[in-house]
């Protein structure tokens, strides 16, 4: 079989020297060897960087390069290629230097022959060879030793630890020292040691087997750790038994483990306790779980609905007995489109009696597809008693205030009709006691004169209380019309027409800006003349009076506010405010029909909102109104 030619790269300076090598080479070598020679470093550098090479042979001394480090650059160049120093200088330190720096071998010029170059070569590339296998599997041991992130201990058949990788020692807090020759045993919780024992024996007994357990290790520090262990027996180059024992820290899974059951547990006991029955179904249908209340309601165990199918056991008929098909199952939904359904059914119990539930169906999805449906489900037959009960008793309730309408309705025509004629009837008499008055002077005496006026007074008084009451009523009839209204402007409307009355009074009014409202027009101005009129009347006596009308916030609610500086109320007296035909003491110089403030309660009211009010005796008073939006 023909030998594979070897490439070599001669960098030498000198041509004639160079051709001696080639011929010495050329007698000497088998196989044979094709030599490309350059003079420069350079020139070397450049056929290294275009071309690959058994050997290279350079001298130290270059034109453009001297000593070793020629040898360097070459050797970095190409780093795979052994190198050959062929020099003149006789010198065993920069041999050994130049050994140091992975240089193959070093030859001295004057005793090199052609046996001896030919034989170096071929040990050189055989050396050169086994260093960089030697190199790659050391490079190899510390990927799958040293520099493994997994923890790694090898030992013997003692269980003493013969060697620890770094990671290991770092993990337990030791350093690698600390834990060679010790036992494996002081590594472990004491109360996992017999187990451990017996683990490492049977590797030791079975040097086939692959052994694999969790067990919890103790750190330096005392902090335990939860690992899972990969073992198998090994020989050593003797053929000594060894276990060599991979380890992995899984205490964060341990933990999410413990979690999970916890978790699982709890679920359990919520499943169990919840008051409303839950129900898992494959994609067939099927029931994988039953709580205990969705199986009491439906008259079963929980160990009969388990793997049955679901529209067939509790769904498969409508109440009037007609069969239910289970393509139109609203329950099967979920799972069908992927969305919530929720809404009332009907179900059968075991005995095959039906019962109204509410239900919510909602699909299970687990990355992104589904895998089934949770069906919770509750007995509303209580609530549709209820319901039917309510609509029974609000049909009646509409009856009655059907009735109820109609009956005031009728009063009030009949209040209307009443208060008409007696107003006419009034009016007559007043008429006729004032023609009494009038046209009768000379032939009556002063008794009866008096007795003529006083029938009029009376009369003319209980006509205005008749107009003074349909006033009262009147905000109770009308229709309310809803709108947006500017009560600053009304405010000020009002303002200006109480200074008109009374030209010569000087009261101060103070109205905000952009206070709105939604609410009748009409309503909300016999509101604030109400109110603005009871201000203006009870500032009489004050020579610097004021009268603010505004708006703030209480309790996160707009309200509306009129205050003085008038004559102000005792606050035991306040219920007595809003009430009709009511005056409260102190007041009777500003005595009235007492019908105003009872007006603006009720206008309020009407509008859904509350009236109240804030004073003290000669401090002024506070008239506050809400009006909720519609």
């Amino acid at each position: 079989m023909q030998s594979k030619m070897i490439e070599i790269l001669l960098i030498k300076d000198s041509g004639a020297e160079a051709e001696l090598i080639k011929e010495m080479l050329a007698e000497a070598s088998h196989p044979e060897c094709s030599v490309q020679h350059v003079k420069t470093l350079a020139e070397g550098l450049t056929q290294l960087r275009s071309r690959g090479f058994d050997c290279i042979l350079t001298d130290l001394g270059l034109p453009d390069s001297q000593g070793l480090e020629t040898a360097l650059a070459v050797r970095n160049q190409s780093k795979l290629t052994p190198v050959v120093v062929l020099t003149g200088l006789d010198d065993e330190d920069t041999a050994f230097k130049a050994l140091q720096m992975d240089i193959q071998d070093y030859l001295v010029k004057g005793e090199i022959t052609g046996r001896l170059l030919t034989r170096t070569i071929r040990y050189a590339i055989r050396r050169k060879s086994d260093v960089d296998a030697l190199r790659f599997s050391e490079a190899r041991y510390r990927a799958l030793f040293h520099d493994n992130p997994t923890m790694i201990v090898t030992l013997d058949a003692d269980l003493t630890m013969l060697t620890a990788n770094p990671i290991c020692a770092c993990q337990l807090g030791y350093k690698i020292a600390e834990l060679e020759g010790q036992s494996v045993l002081m590594l472990f919780h004491e109360g996992d040691r017999p187990a451990v024992i017996g683990q490492l024996q049977m590797c030791l007994q079975n040097p086939d087997q692959v052994y694999r357990w969790q067990f919890r290790k103790v750190r330096k520090d005392g902090k335990t750790l939860w690992v899972e262990e990969t073992a198998q027996a090994i020989s050593d180059l003797s053929g000594a038994p060894n276990i060599l024992v991979v380890c992995q820290d899984i205490t964060e899974r341990k933990l999410l483990e413990d979690e999970l059951k916890k978790t699982g547990i709890q679920n359990e006991l919520l499943l169990a306790s919840a008051g409303e029955g839950i129900i898992g179904l494959d994609l067939e249908g099927n029931q994988t779980f039953v709580n205990t209340s969705a199986a009491t309601l439906l008259g079963y165990e929980v160990s009969e609905l388990v793997g049955r199918h679901s529209h067939s056991t509790w769904h498969y008929a409508r109440p009037d007995g007609s069969q239910y098909p289970a393509q139109k199952c609203p329950v099967y939904a979920a799972y069908k489109d992927g969305t919530v359904h929720s809404g009332d059914e009907m179900f059968l119990r075991k005995d095959g009696t039906a019962f109204p539930v509410i239900f919510t169906s909602r699909p299970i999805i687990i990355d992104g597809e589904i895998t089934g449906a949770v069906l919770t489900f509750n007995d509303i037959t209580e609530r549709k008693r209820a319901e039917a009960e309510i609509e029974r008793l609000n049909t009646d309730l509409a009856t009655r205030a059907a009735d109820l309408e109609a009956a005031n309705r009728d009063l009030e025509s009949f209040s209307y009709t009443v208060s008409n004629d007696l107003l006419r009837s009034l009016m007559a008499i007043g008429d006729y006691a004032r023609a009494i008055q009038d046209f009768s002077c000379a032939k009556t005496d002063e008794q009866c004169k008096n007795n003529a006026r006083r029938i009029y007074d009376k009369t003319r008084h209980l006509a205005e209380l008749i107009g003074i009451m349909h006033d009262f009523f009147r905000p109770m009839r009308i229709e309310l019309h809803r709108e947006d209204i500017d009560l600053s402007e009304m405010a000020r409307e009002t303002a200006e027409k109480l200074r008109i009355s009374k030209p010569e009074r000087c009261v101060s009014f103070r109205i905000a800006d952009g206070i709105k409202a939604d609410a009748d027009r009409n309503l909300l101005q016999m509101t604030l003349n109400n109110l603005l009129g009871n201000a203006w009347k009870h500032t009489v006596s004050h020579e610097e009076a004021f009268i603010e009308f505004g708006m703030t916030e209480i309790n996160g609610m707009p309200a509306c506010f009129v205050r003085d500086n008038g004559t102000g109320f005792d606050m035991a007296n306040a219920d007595r405010l809003f009430k009709p035909f009511q005056s409260l003491p102190g007041t009777e110089e500003y005595a009235s029909e007492g019908i105003g403030l009872a007006t603006v309660e009720r206008i309020i009211r009407r509008h859904g909102g509350k009236v109240w009010a804030e004073g003290a005796p000669d401090k002024g008073a506070t008239f506050w109104f809400t009006l909720p939006r519609d």
